[in-house]
This record gives C-alpha cells, structure tokens and sequence, in this order.
C-alpha cells in the first residue's frame, strides 16, 4: 500500500512537473504577447491619427485595380489608392505590416498595404480572408486583437473598422506583427521532458508551429491528432492567440521512474522485518547509533545520492539534533535552493531573450557611467557596434552630443532621484543626428550604492517629424500649404490688434478665382489642383512678408493687407494684384489663363468683429463678380442689404426644386393652314406654397446667370421627355419644345450630358424634343455654341431661336447658329394688327428666315385676327393665348379631343396657298 502511495505520488509529482514546463512556455507567449500588443496598438493609433488628420474617411466613385471595380476610398481630397506613404510611414516607425482595406459589398480589398505577396509584390487588391474571425468582428463594429493568418502566414493584428460620416462602415485599418519569435522557438526546440516527452506549441487550426528539437513536426501531428493511450497530455491555452501549449510524455517511463523508489521502499521494509535482533544490539544503537540518528548505511545512501545531485524528497525522519536530521535539512535546503536556481535561470534566460531582441537600444554602465553591455538594438540605432561601445562612456559615443552638461547633470539626478525620462538629440557613427526618447535607471547593490545604471531609449525622429507635419497639417492647407481657416483666423486677431495699436489701415479681401470650374471640369482635378498650387506661389512672391494669404476651400483666398496707409494704396495693391493673377498659367501640356473676382473691407472704417469682416468681404466678393468679375470692390452696407436679399431669393428658388414645387405646362403650336397641332412648348411653372403659381419671368432672372441654371435645365429636359414617354404610351405622338439658357447651353460638356439624359427614355425618339435657345445676347464663344449645336443635332435634337428680333446681333446669329426654326418675339405679334413697324419687322424676319432655309414660328397669337394676318404674310405655324394658355399636361389631352380651328385661317390659308400655286 505505502509503495502504491508513493508511486501515485511520484507520478502525480511527474505531471505536476509537465503542466509546470507547460506553465513556463505560456507564460513565455503572455509576455511576448504584451510586448508586441503594446506596439501594436501604438501603431494603430497612428495609422488613424495620420489618416483622419487628411480629412473625412468617403467613398467617392470607383476604383480599378486590375479585373476588380471597388469602391474608392479617400481620406478628404486625397485617395488611399494612389500611394502607400500611410501604411510605409507606420511601418517605418514601429515595424510590421499596415493596411487599409476598403469595402465591397460584404468583403474588404487591400487598397493600400505592405504585406506582400510570395513573388514579393504588395498584396493590392487581396482579399480579407471572409471567413476569418477578424472580418466577423468588423462587421458587428467591433475591434479586432488577436492572432490571424495572412496570405499563409501568422501575425498577431489588430483591425478597426473605418466609418464614414453616416457611421456606415466602409473599410478597415490594420496593423500587425509576424509571429516569429527566436525566444518562443528555442524554449520550445530545446525542452525535453523525461527521455522521450516533448513540448509543442499549436496555432487555432491546430497546425503545429513550434516543437522540441528531437521529435519531427510530422511525427508529432500525428501522434496529436490521435494521442497514444499510453501518452500522458497536460496542455495551456493562450486565448489572445488561440494558442495551445502541450506537454506529452510516455507513460511508460513515468512507471519506471515511480518503480525505482518503490523498490527502495519494499527494501527498507525488508530490513525492518528483522527488529528482533535489534533487541540484542539496543544497547550498541543507544551509545554509537543515536548521535547520527539513523542506521549508518541509510545515512551514506542519503549523503551519496546528495553527492549525486539527487535531492529527491522521500519519507526519511530524524530525531531533531542528529546528524540525520541535518543531512535531510540540507537536502531539503539544497532543493529548494536549486529550484531557486533554476527559476532564476529560467527567468535569467527570458530576460536576455527580451534584451537581445527588443527593438529599443539598452545600454549598461558601471557606476563611473563607462558602457559594460548593450544589445543588438543599440548597434542598428546608434551605429556602434559592442566592442566599439564597450569601455567608452555614452557621452563619448556622440549621446546629446550637443549639450556638454547633459550627462554630468544626467547622473547626478538618476542617482538622487532613482531614474530620469527624457530626450537626448544624439549623432549615429556615421555622423547623422537622431532624437532619442531615453529611460535612465539606477541599480543599487545591498548597501544601497550605484553599481550600475540602465539606459534603455528609441529613435523618435521620425516620429518628432511626424508632430512638426502634424501641426503645419493643422494650421496649414494641405494642397497649397497656404495657412488654412484656423491659422487665418489668429492671424486676423494679431493684424487687427497691431492696426489699432499703430493707427493704420487692414485690408480684410475675399478671391474667388472666375474661370477655375471651367478649367477644373475640362482638364480634371489634377490640372486645377496644380493651377491652385501656381497660383499660391505666385500671392507668396508678390506679398510683402506682413502680408497674409490664407486658402478657403476650393477656389476661395481670402489676402489680410496689414500696414496701409489709406484706401488708395489697397486698390493700387489689389490692382498689382490681378495683373499678376492674369498672366497665363503652365499646366502642363496645356496654358490657361483664370483672373480674380475680390471683395474687401477695411478697417477701422469697418470696425466689425473678425468674423463679420471676413463675411463683407465674401459679400463684397460675390458683388464683383455680379459685375463680370476680373475686378475688386469695396464693400457697401446698403448695397449688401440688397446683395443678401437677392441671395436669398436664390436659396429659395434652388430649394424649390428640392421640394418638388417646380410643374411644366404645355402650350399648343398649331399649323393655322391646316388646322393641326404640329407641337407643345414646355414651360416652367413655380407653385409657391404661399404666392401661388408664379410665371418664368418671375424667378428665372434671379438664377440665369447662376450655375443652377444648368441644374434647373436638365429638370425641364427630363420632366419634357418623361411627359413624351408617357403620351406615347397613350397613343399621342406630340413633339416638344423646351427652353435652354445661354449659361447652359455654353457648358463644355453639355452635348454629352444630353445624351445621357435621353438615353434615360430609351423609347422616346430624339427627334421628338427641340430645344429653344434664349439670351441669345449673352452667347460669348457663338463658335463652340456652334459645334454644340451640330454635336447635338446628330443626337436626332432640332433648335429653335426664341424671341428673334429683340437681340442686337440676332442677325448674326440667324446666320451662324445652325438652328431649324426661328420664332418670333410675341412683342412684335401682339401690336401687329395696329402698329405698322412691328408688321414690318415680322414681314422682315419671315423673309429672312425663308433665305435662310429656316421654319418660322409666332409667339403671342392673342386673336383669330392675328392668325389671319400671320398667314397672309406667309407664317403658318403660331402660338399664344387666342389658341391655348399654357395647360398642365394632365388637361392636354383634353383639350386636343375638343380643340377646332378658326375658320377663317382655313379660308386665308386657301388663299395663301392660291396666291403660292
């Protein structure tokens, strides 16, 4: 019973001794597990910092890499695809890998990376793996840490998903470490447990990645998939890598060892079988045996397997005082001590694997500060390798090598203080200056003196560089590298404090530049953000250093002229100003020219706040270039009551068609001849929800010369075709006439977006849509207007030239512009019947058009009277009130089931015809 006792001890002594070995391996991962977590989250930190400090995270339009079409994900104006300088410059930092992904549907590409493939290529376009438990997390908006495999292999990452405005996830920053650890692997390589048990460490897919050097990884994937029943297993799991840590060994020798003090055992009991013929030598034991406490023989054995260096503990007792109670005191001693010893060795072994490869510079000096040890990290950073470093003192290896007192006042305070943070500006071997964040320590012996001191410090250069970006990024444009809104604004504060100190004049002058959209839009964003940069180089040389240029946003400067002396000096400066502006700028393969629209103030004749100032100016601005632009003006108080008034009005009509407040009517075109309805023309209608239904004249000549114009048009183009399609589909086969402005008309690309309007109706024939041109006064390029018209004329469209007779170069255009129809102005129709000048212009403008090859139409038919003598004059085709008012298109087909032609039209039209034939 008391052998079985001690074997089960033993063995159970044995597995306590594996789950210990397998204790010492997890703990060995849990501290390179917080080592590296702590970089990693650093990282990451400024993986976000830096990409947020670019603006917004948005996806704007698509991305082509390759065969794939992705999202394009941009941090403010600058794309994550065109460089990798975000995730290189983490990198370059703290090592690793960086990432960012970005959304497609429900998996993430790499859009941005330095993992890179087996053929060494990024991996640009890869794919997250979509079954990972990294991608689960991210989508439940969750942060991911933890051990992940990547294109095969093992790091230990951290993921953060990207939200946009909307909080909506529309990618992932990543940051990792490869887990590949020489401290891991030879703890691991080298454990040994028994004569024939080992030591493996596996990954969450059970994949052997470490195992003790005498047992093949093959064999031991086999032997774990289907463990041998006389095998014993004690195993740890590290959670934060998925990791399992085992420890195997056989059975069979456990047995054997146990079998071993077992005989021992059955022996001693042996001998104590015979306690009889200890009666005849009581006596002898009394006066030799019981100062030693122990049979003799026992007491050698004890002390030979001491010698030995078997300290293994068994059941021997002794009285207190004998020999052999101190012979077993001191093996116990010797036990634990050893135990110490080897924990010490262990934890002595886990230090030194942390100081050969951590990636901080460590250092250590006597008391005196010469260098007795530094690791492998401080011969990369510093350029010293060991045997240069050793003997010498850090002061004599270029350490603050511009500060002489650094070091004399370094050690006196670490020695008082016990330890001392700080930076140190330090030059490498090769001469090259670093900036170094340095950890000083000190070591005391027993008698609490300096024996040594611990100097343990990282390069921070790149990341000092990376502050000093950080802060120009925040107070600077980061296209321009203009001062942005909030540098402009403290510099307003200071300029106006010194104008009011000194008595002198601030000129507070609001750019926009005029021709910038147009050039922006034709040659795309690289070419208008290259004229910016032109252009902010060109206000830097020509402003005295007093001066301030600041960037808006987009194409909007705002100029702080500090030190005038009157108001005459500002506009001579402003004046200076434009010429330089209008000089042609390189672009390129291309050469354009962009002048300024400037509104300003001045103080103290302004005396408004900051903010007030600045907002005249933008309404002064916005007043120059209601003049035509290229000019400056000053800001007027009664002028801009009048300036916000218009500007409201607006907002209020371009929110009008947010709203859906916006209808076309339809005013019939009749064929007086023959008595048909040869067309409609769309007109727009307001219904304002307080003023009620409000005509074009009303509210179009507020937004005309406006950009939403443009935007406006294409509503009445699509509202024209929509209500085509629709009679279609009832059976009328009516064309339609809609009108377009001038502005719109002059847009570059206005041929193709019509096309891609009337390919939204795909079942409505061009053909059927005509397009009638007004302001024809404003009409600057009548060539480009020309090729515009021809480029649309291929799309099936005709044109019409509405209100002829009005403008001062119509004939110009009647002659130049290849239009189909001409109509004309009702202002003429409606006095014809009794003002013989406008009976003669219509007369003119019909012969005219008959020259010209070209159908003519007459607006403003009030009476059948007017159609009579339209026909006599040989203008067949009208319109107006005496036919229709315009009507909303769901009165149109009513109207066409009871509409009858005036008689007397059939009767003039015989006639017509007659007098022709």
């Amino acid at each position: 019973m008391l052998m079985w006792r001690q074997t089960t001890q033993h063995l159970t002594a044995i597995e306590h001794g594996a789950q210990e070995h397998a204790h010492m391996l997890t703990r060995l991962l849990i501290v390179t597990d917080t080592l590296i977590s702590q970089r990693v989250d650093s990282a990451m930190a400024l993986l976000k910092e830096r990409s947020l400090a670019q603006g917004q995270p948005e996806l704007d339009g698509e991305l082509k890499l390759g065969q794939l079409e992705l999202p394009n994900l941009k941090f403010g104006d600058s794309e994550v695809a065109e460089s990798d300088t975000l995730v290189d410059g983490i990198t370059a930092l703290f090592g690793g890998t960086a990432t960012i992904f970005v959304r497609s549907g429900n998996d993430f590409y790499r859009v941005s990376t330095n993992v890179l493939q087996d053929d060494g290529s990024r991996a640009i376009g890869t794919q997250l793996a979509p079954d990972g438990k990294a991608i689960q997390a991210i989508h439940q908006g969750k942060v991911f840490r933890g051990l992940v495999k990547i294109l095969g292999q093992s790091y230990l990452a951290r993921y953060e998903p990207i939200l946009d405005e909307h909080n909506q996830l529309i990618g992932v920053w990543y940051v990792g470490y490869r887990v590949d650890m020489p401290a891991i692997r030879d703890a691991v390589e080298n454990s040994r447990y028994l004569s024939s048990g080992f030591a493996a460490v596996l990954d969450d897919n059970q994949h052997t990645i470490f195992t003790s050097r005498h047992a093949p990884t093959e064999i031991i994937d086999q032997f774990l998939q289907a463990p041998p029943a006389d095998w014993k297993l004690v195993e740890e799991k590290l959670e934060n890598w998925g990791f399992r840590i085992v420890v195997a060994y056989p059975l069979s020798e456990a047995y054997t060892s146990g079998w071993a003090n077992s005989v021992l055992i059955i022996s001693e009991a042996t001998l104590l079988g015979i306690l009889l013929l200890a009666v005849i030598l009581w006596q002898l034991r009394r006066l030799v045996l019981e100062p030693i406490g122990s049979d003799p023989a026992l007491a050698i054995e004890v002390v030979k397997k001491i010698a030995e260096g078997n300290l293994e503990q068994d059941k021997l007792t002794a009285k207190p005082g004998t020999l052999m109670a101190s012979v077993l005191t001191m093996r116990e001693k010797l036990q634990k001590t050893l135990q110490t010893l080897q924990k010490n060795a262990d934890d002595m072994k886990l230090s030194a694997s942390v100081f050969e490869h951590a990636n901080d510079g460590i250092f250590i000096t006597d008391a005196d500060s010469h260098i007795v040890e530094v690791n492998p990290a401080f011969s990369r950073i510093s350029g010293y390798s060991r045997e240069e470093a050793v003997g010498k003192t850090p002061a004599e290896l270029n350490f603050a090598s511009n500060e002489p007192k650094f070091f004399e006042e370094l050690w006196q305070g670490t020695a008082s203080d016990g330890d001392w943070m700080g930076e140190s500006h330090n030059l490498r071997k090769n001469g090259e200056a670093y900036t170094a964040s340095l950890d000083l320590f000190v070591v005391r012996d027993a008698q609490q003196r300096v024996s040594h001191y611990v100097g343990v410090f990282s390069d921070i250069t790149a990341e000092m560089l990376h502050r000093e970006n950080l802060e120009h990024m925040a107070y600077h444009d980061p296209l321009t590298q203009l001062p942005n809104r909030t540098l402009l604004a403290d510099r307003l504060q200071q300029a106006l404090a010194h104008a009011q100190r000194m008595g002198e004049i601030l000129a507070v002058c609001y750019f926009d530049l005029d021709d910038f959209k147009e050039i922006n839009d034709r040659h795309g964003h690289i070419t208008g953000d290259n004229l910016l940069v032109q252009f902010a180089g060109r206000m830097r040389s020509s402003l005295r250093e007093s001066d301030t240029i600041a960037r808006m946003g987009g194409d909007e400067f705002v100029l702080l002229l500090c030190g005038l002396k009157s108001i005459e000096e500002c506009n001579y400066a402003l004046g200076r100003l434009l010429l330089t502006i209008n000089a042609p700028f390189h672009l390129g393969d291309i050469t354009a020219s962009v002048s300024a629209s400037i509104g300003y103030t001045v103080f103290p004749f302004d005396n408004s706040t900051p903010d007030t100032l600045l907002r005249h100016a933008d309404h002064a601005m916005y007043q120059a270039k209601l003049n035509g632009g290229r000019c400056h003006h000053l800001f007027d108080a009664e002028h801009d009551r009048y300036t916000r008034g218009q500007r409201q009005q607006r907002d209020r009509i371009e929110s009008a068609l947010q709203a859906g407040e916006f209808s076309l009517y339809y005013q019939p075109k009749v064929n007086m001849q023959l008595g048909q309805v040869v067309g409609m023309e769309a007109l727009i209608r307001w219904r304002h929800p307080e003023s009620g239904l409000r005509l074009p004249n009303e509210f179009l000549p507020q937004v005309e010369h406006t950009d939403f114009i443009i935007e406006l048009g294409e509503w009445v183009i699509c509202e024209a075709l929509s209500q085509l399609q629709q009679w279609q589909q009832h059976g009328l086969n009516i064309p339609v006439s809609v009108n377009i402005a001038a502005r719109h008309l002059m847009q570059k690309n206005f041929t193709e977006r019509l096309a891609e309007l009337l390919n939204l109706y795909p079942d409505v024939s061009p053909e059927k849509l005509q397009l009638e041109i007004t302001e024809t006064a404003v009409i600057e390029d009548i060539s480009g207007v020309t090729q515009t018209i021809e480029n649309c004329k291929k799309l099936g469209v005709s044109f019409a030239l509405d209100d002829f007779g009005v403008g001062y170069s119509s004939l110009t255009y009647l002659r130049r512009l290849p239009i189909d129809v001409i109509k004309i102005d009702q202002s003429f129709v409606r006095d014809m019947l009794h003002d013989n000048d406008d009976r003669a212009v219509i007369a003119g403008i019909i012969s005219l058009s008959r020259e010209f090859g070209r159908s003519v139409v007459a607006e403003g038919l009030e009476t059948a009277e007017h159609g009579v003598q339209l026909l006599r004059m040989g203008c067949k085709i009208a319109q107006g009130h005496g036919i229709s008012c315009p009507l909303p298109a769901r009165e149109i087909e009513q109207w066409l089931a009871t509409y009858e032609p005036d008689k007397n039209w059939e009767q003039a039209g015989w006639q017509l015809m007659q007098h022709r034939g």
